[in-house]
């Protein structure tokens, strides 16, 4: 590699490590004092406050990337076009095209980094931050893990579970209800239990069964006692906390999206939040598309300048993606539209601006 490309990536993660952690800093305390007092009402102790940050610093480091991306590449072109190294460059026959590729490849690289990061580091914090918030920050009690009323529950195989009682001490459900879901979203069966125990297997008692075929006929069938090795649920799955979007990651939303799915749900929210994963990633790259010609053309004050300009890029794309996945989430758009649009827009003023830049 050439020392003018290992000059330019060393600057370029230096700048970039340095933005990064100045705005999650500024990030941090415009967030710390909009909730100092409820901090301070709560009586939360400073080592709280402290963990709570310090659980949403993967999520910053994901949000931040690209405008950290942004700002590096206004500081490292606005010093060579101040010092007149790029001009030196191109006299010694440099093709500034060597210079962008390197740096779109970075993008890449950057791009790949932030997804593995959000799927495993991200998610994990975030579980972690809602535990801690809820028991350390909003100071709610601890609810007992043995004891759950009113549960739902879709079980593996198309199972779907309502229980009125369920004590994981005891075993026992009170009051059950099954569901058997098919392929084609269709109600097949239906039991309903007066109660149920687990040994090995779960146990029903005083249990009616009722069977659908594909043309509405129904037939019934009562049981004092009847054995359900079908079901694979243990009563230590019924006492899993329902994790929120943050804390999955593709897998684990993917998985939910066609469990919820079956089960005639909405999941619009889900389907947008898992194209956005996706999409997510790849804004580095195109901000970089859309930066690399605007650092190389701006004359005099061109940091200052182009980390106005960053500020802008930044907020016009943040705006554009946060109202597509509102539309996404309310059904206007299609999920893979609401993730995608805002990419393919500013994708595309990303590569005309690279395009028409000057050699």
């Amino acid at each position: 590699m050439k020392i003018i490309y290992k000059y330019l990536l060393r600057d370029f993660f230096k700048f970039l490590a340095l933005c990064l952690g100045v705005l999650i800093f500024i990030y941090i305390i415009i967030n710390l004092f909009d909730n100092l007092g409820k901090f301070l009402a709560k009586n939360v102790q400073f080592i709280d406050i402290m963990l709570h940050y310090v659980y949403l610093i993967p999520a910053y480091i994901v949000l931040l990337l690209p405008v950290a991306s942004i700002m590096a590449i206004f500081f490292i072109f606005g010093i060579m076009t101040k010092n007149k190294e790029l001009i030196a460059l191109k006299t010694c026959g440099l093709n500034v095209n060597n210079l962008f590729n390197i740096i779109i490849a970075t993008g890449f690289a950057i791009a790949l980094f932030t997804f593995i990061f959000q799927e495993t580091v991200v998610v994990r914090a975030q579980t972690q931050w809602y535990e801690h918030k809820q028991t350390k920050i909003d100071k709610r009690p601890v609810k007992s893990q043995n004891v759950r009323r009113n549960l739902f529950y879709h079980g593996e195989d198309n199972w779907v579970y309502y229980t009125r009682k369920f004590d994981a001490e005891r075993r026992r459900m009170d009051v059950l209800t099954l569901w058997k879901i098919s392929p084609e979203n269709t109600i097949i069966a239906r039991i309903d239990a007066v109660a149920a125990e687990y040994d090995s297997a779960w146990i029903l008692y005083n249990a009616t069964v009722r069977h659908f075929d594909s043309l509405g006929n129904e037939t019934i069938e009562a049981h004092d006692r009847i054995s359900m090795p079908e079901l694979k649920e243990t009563p230590q799955d019924f006492l899993k906390r329902m994790k929120q979007l943050e804390e999955m990651n593709v897998l684990e939303i993917l998985a939910f999206v066609r469990r919820q799915g079956r089960a005639g749900q909405d999941i619009t929210a889900e389907a947008v939040e898992l194209n956005y994963r996706f999409s997510y990633p790849l804004i580095t790259i195109i901000v970089l598309l859309i930066t690399l010609p605007l650092s190389v053309v701006l004359k005099r004050g061109g940091i200052a300048i182009g980390l106005g300009i960053s500020i802008v890029i930044a907020f016009l794309y943040w705006g554009a993606i946060q109202s597509c996945r509102a539309y996404g989430v309310a059904g206007i758009m299609s999920p893979f539209l609401a993730a995608w649009l805002p990419n393919t827009v500013f994708g595309a003023i990303g590569i005309v601006l690279i395009l028409k830049v000057p050699r």
